[in-house]
């Protein structure tokens, strides 16, 4: 299925009108659905839309295919009902009315109905209508009663759409309906009206529903809503260049998943790698400097890990300046950094045996007896003293080496920085994958303290072996660091040429790229964030 340059030139856009009553979420559900933040103006006082407004979308920007129109709230279908009960001419048909009845008979110069006006004037260009219905009010009122009445009589095809149909918690529990309203805010009572709703639009002939929560996104509701708008489209040619627009957008969203997965992967990749090195360290001085070397190495971490997180924002159609940096931590640094490092986090997390940071916190030294001329009990009293200093009670997961020969103390971040760091970037991932852009200004923290652990099978032992490369974490800057793809192109070499002897081929294994190693983290990844089916 495809659709030539004529074809496109002679395109007209599918018309669609959003309607409802005021304050029902019309502008929030057609932010959501353009991923545009800044269309329309969305606020809790009734009658916000007072024109209607058109957010126009292009077929691979090429031809304009849609024209999504928002359209002020009805207030005054009540009044309308009754004078088309009095309009001789309605009565003089047993009551029957369409659309020309209804602008007809609506006042021109009266404010009171200018905003139904408005929106039935928009109504009767378009192709196809969508009635938002707000599933947290009930619709037994005599606004939505009547705005139905006069809907059903219009001769146009409908679709309706469910919003605020609740969203989940931070853990990840489903919260309801009764979470938020139309203005986005907290209700104290769960309310779900949707049988209410179910009966009433079945009542007036409306069977054709889509859910559509314009605060919990979901892609394959975006589909599905689209999918039923192609259905009603009469014209074939407009209903095949809308069928290719959903495939694009099917595509553009498994590319956005596939780029967040390699986010992640990089972020990793780069901790799993990452170490700090002090050269020239007395025997006398390593305590002082082993803690500057892991506040060092904690700040690095989460410095990185905020990197990612813009990137993600980024890939999602989030921009800092509506999303403020605030929103990607919780409280001050030093608050975030114990999320990440703190005891509590551990726990949370259920790493390193319970005691200590969860990613690098209190770790026991790993000590290189043969050259660092320390005693075993020395190694052991190094480790009681960080475990204290950090927090951890003499619990080993810092991975760090001292070489008294050489002089030289290494910290790196334990396996464990994997689960935290991997956990929070899926929670993040999940999070702007299914958030509405309804009021962005209004955005809670993103990140959570405390989101669910993720264990991805694999993952670990995969960056246990790729933290044995230093030259795969863009972190390390120091002189080791420089000169580590030197060494490891000479190791290369050599390896390349051992395969080549008999017999060794099958006993060498290939040294994957930073890239390959990218690569193959995000594949592990795509088992906690799945591409939809």
């Amino acid at each position: 299925m495809n659709v030539t340059s004529e074809e496109l030139r002679a395109l007209k856009p599918i018309v669609v009108a959003t309607i409802g009553p005021t304050n029902e979420g019309k502008t929030s559900l057609l932010r959501t659905l353009t991923g545009d933040p800044n269309f329309g103006l969305v606020n809790a006082f009734n009658g916000t839309t007072v024109r209607a407004e058109i957010q126009k979308v292009f077929f691979r920007g090429l031809a304009e295919i849609l024209q999504l129109v928002d359209t002020p709230g009805f207030q005054t279908s009540g009044e309308i009902l009754e004078t088309l009960a009095e309009d001789a001419e309605v009565e003089a048909r047993g009551g029957a009315f369409g659309l020309d009845d209804v602008l007809r008979v609506i006042p021109k110069n009266d404010d009171d109905y200018r905003h139904d006006l408005r929106a039935w004037n928009e109504v009767a260009r378009c192709d196809v209508v969508i009635f938002v219905a707000n599933v947290v009010e009930d619709p037994n009122q005599s606004l939505i009663k009547h705005t139905l009445s006069i809907l059903k009589n219009v001769g146009k095809p409908v679709v309706v759409a469910y919003n605020n149909l609740g969203s989940e918690d931070e853990n990840g529990e489903n919260g309801g309906a009764g979470d938020f309203d139309a203005r986005n805010v907290a209700v104290a009572t769960f309310n779900d009206y949707r049988a209410d709703w179910d009966a009433i639009l079945q009542k007036n002939g409306f069977y054709l529903i889509q859910t559509y929560d314009a605060h919990r996104r979901s892609f394959r509701d975006e589909i599905a809503l689209f999918e039923k708008i192609a259905a009603l489209v009469r014209d074939p040619l407009r209903r095949r260049v809308l069928q290719l627009e959903m495939e694009d957008r099917r595509t553009r969203e498994l590319r956005r998943l596939d780029n967040s997965r390699k986010i992640v992967a990089e972020l990793l990749l780069d901790v799993a790698a990452y170490r700090e090195i002090e050269t020239n360290v007395a025997r006398e001085d390593w305590r002082a400097r082993l803690e500057r070397l892991e506040d060092a190495l904690k700040q690095n971490v989460m410095r990185r890990e905020h990197q990612a997180h813009l990137e993600l924002l980024e890939t999602w159609g989030f921009r800092l300046g509506v999303l403020d940096r605030e929103a990607l931590v919780v409280g001050d640094v030093a608050d975030e950094t114990d999320q990440v490092f703190g005891a509590e986090a551990q726990r949370h997390f259920k790493v390193g045996g319970g005691v200590g940071a969860a990613v690098g916190a209190a770790v026991g030294a790993v000590v290189d007896v043969g050259t660092a001329g320390l005693s075993l009990g020395g190694g052991a009293a190094l480790g009681a003293f960080l475990g204290g200093v950090l927090g951890g009670g003499g619990a080993a997961f810092y991975n760090r080496r001292y070489d008294a020969k050489g002089k030289k103390l290494t910290v790196r971040p334990d396996k464990d920085v994997a689960v935290v760091l991997a956990s929070r970037a899926v929670d993040l991932i999940q999070k702007l994958q299914t958030r509405g852009k309804a009021i962005e200004d209004s955005t809670q923290t993103l990140v959570s303290a405390r989101p669910k652990r993720v264990d991805v099978p694999g993952l670990t032992g995969a960056l246990v072996e790729f933290a044995e490369c230093d030259e795969y974490s863009k972190m390390n800057k120091n002189d080791d660091a420089l000169a580590a793809p030197l060494a490891n192109a000479l190791l290369a070499n050599a390896t390349d040429a051992l395969r080549k002897l008999p017999g060794v081929a099958a006993l060498t294994k290939e040294r994957k790229t930073r890239d390959d190693a990218i690569q193959t983290l995000a594949e592990l990844l795509k088992k906690a964030t799945p591409d939809f089916e």
